[in-house]
């Protein structure tokens, strides 16, 4: 049954949307002060050399390269990723705020909390494929936002749009724009009620569209494609191996004379991270990456990888569960992953990295982040529980957009994460970049959707002249229940 008057406008007051203007702006403008120009990894200096070289890689995305390569012929500023990665943010910060049927003291206070809490901020200063994915992921939601607010449809196309581009980002961000992916067909059909079976097509549509999307970017932009899972392959391999005491990895993957013993030595199998296995063995590992391995061999090491599983499934099992706790948990010391990173690495012929408008500033923020760097403000556990509350009280919550929107983007956050379960390489934080800068984005949406709605507000939920008793009006219709 579709929701009736599902175009009605709401108005908002000028005055009320003159202050989150100002707020919005003047967030992003803080946050660029203290976070200028970002910080910078080997992998950024990687990816900002093909961005300048024109030699584009698919070891990271080639569609962020590709923008990024446009930024630098437009602004010859690296740091101008940080900005586009800023604004997107912020403004998509600006629109969930500006649907929100509150007071608008709690929109504000909403968005400030969403903007500069210390680790978005820690996790948005990394010059990284994960907060350019989130950016995208906020500008998409507030579009969609933008939808349910004024009745009109076509920012929803805009947001498939930006989902599908999200998408292509990561490897693994298809399962978290697929339940955008819903949220912007129901905001489209917006006549239509979302039955069980028009969730799983929209679903289904968004996962076809995303990958072809993904797969067709690739084909046009990346000059030289090796794969990634390799990498992934040998470390659990490695980890099985130490807790079989058998070696497991294939003989083309390794020089002559390596033993378990030696992995365990040597710390070339470490529990935090992929990349000491290449770097610490004294007999050599191979990545695949530099030296690619050919067809035939990446052919044996996903039988190899695959028999090491069937043979050992609890060894495996216990190797993932310690990987996603390490990188779920507290971080920090050597047994305990990064949280963020502070670092201006070089690359070939890079040219020097811009400085910091406000250096003093900036230490002081980075100060303030060591100090919370080991304490669970600075963890992963904590914003995947707050996901985890939100949904179950989104689902049995009286319909209505705010709660459509907050159990879009915790289950969104939710599938990410869980995909890191399989695909982690490593206790990097900056991997829950998204289920971190989200959650208290879903907690504030969740807490708008309490409540009467008054003022300005008020004629959205109310039936229009006619409507039977209880009808309510929103322009994103109500999901189905079991």
């Amino acid at each position: 049954m579709p929701l009736p008057n599902p175009g009605a406008r709401v108005e908002v007051p000028r005055a009320h949307a003159s202050a989150l203007a100002l707020t919005v702006l003047a967030g992003f403008g803080v946050s660029l002060a203290l976070l200028y120009p970002g910080q910078y990894t080997y992998d950024s200096a990687f990816q900002i050399w093909q961005a300048r070289s024109g030699e584009f890689y698919n070891i990271t995305p080639v569609p962020m390269l590709w923008v990024w390569s446009r930024l630098l012929w437009l602004f010859d500023n690296p740091a101008s990723l940080l900005i586009l990665n800023l604004a997107m943010f912020w403004v998509g910060l600006g629109l969930c705020m500006q649907a929100l049927a509150a007071p608008i003291g709690v929109r504000l206070c909403g968005v400030l909390l969403c903007g500069l809490n210390p680790l978005a901020l820690a996790m948005m200063a990394q010059m990284l494929s994960d907060p350019h994915m989130t950016a995208a992921m906020i500008l998409a939601i507030g579009l969609l936002a933008h939808v349910i607010r004024s009745g009109k449809t076509w920012p929803a196309w805009i947001a498939g749009l930006t989902i599908l581009y999200a998408g292509s980002i990561r490897q693994n961000a298809l399962l978290a724009v697929i339940p955008l992916g819903v949220l912007a067909v129901a905001a489209l059909r917006a006549q239509q009620r979302m039955t069980v079976r028009r969730i799983l097509v929209a679903a289904t549509t968004t996962a076809v569209l995303t990958t072809a999307f993904a797969i067709a970017l690739d084909r046009l932009i990346a000059d030289e494609r090796r794969p990634l899972w390799p990498m992934l392959a040998l470390w659990d391999l490695a980890a099985v191996s130490v807790a079989s005491d058998e070696l497991l990895l294939p003989t083309f993957t390794h020089g002559a004379g390596l033993s378990v013993e030696e992995l365990r030595e040597t710390g070339a199998f470490d529990p935090v991270s992929a990349t000491s296995l290449f770097a610490r063995s004294r007999s050599g590992i191979g990545s695949g990456l530099n030296v690619p391995f050919s067809s035939e061999q990446r052919a044996a090491l996903a039988r190899a990888w695959w028999n090491a599983v069937s043979r050992y499934p609890g060894a495996y099992l216990e190797h993932r569960v310690r990987t996603m706790a390490l990188l779920t948990g507290r971080h920090g010391g050597a047994s305990g992953g990064i949280s963020y990173y502070v670092g201006r690495a070089t690359y070939r012929d890079n040219p020097p990295l811009p400085e910091a408008w406000f250096p003093s500033a900036q230490k002081r923020l980075y100060d303030l982040f060591a100090a919370l760097g080991r304490s669970w403000l600075f963890a992963g556990l904590p914003y995947l529980m707050i996901h985890l509350i939100v949904i179950p009280i989104a689902w049995r919550r009286q319909r209505s957009p705010a709660t459509d929107l907050a159990l879009a983007v915790s289950t969104s956050a939710l599938l990410y994460s869980a995909s890191f379960f399989v695909l982690a390489p490593s206790a990097e934080l900056r991997y829950l970049t998204w289920p971190i800068v989200a959650a208290p984005l879903a907690l504030v949406l969740l807490i708008a959707s309490r409540g009467h709605f008054e003022g300005a507000y008020a004629h959205a939920l109310r039936p229009p002249a006619g409507a039977p008793s209880g009808a309510s009006i929103s322009p994103i219709p109500s999901n189905a229940r079991p």
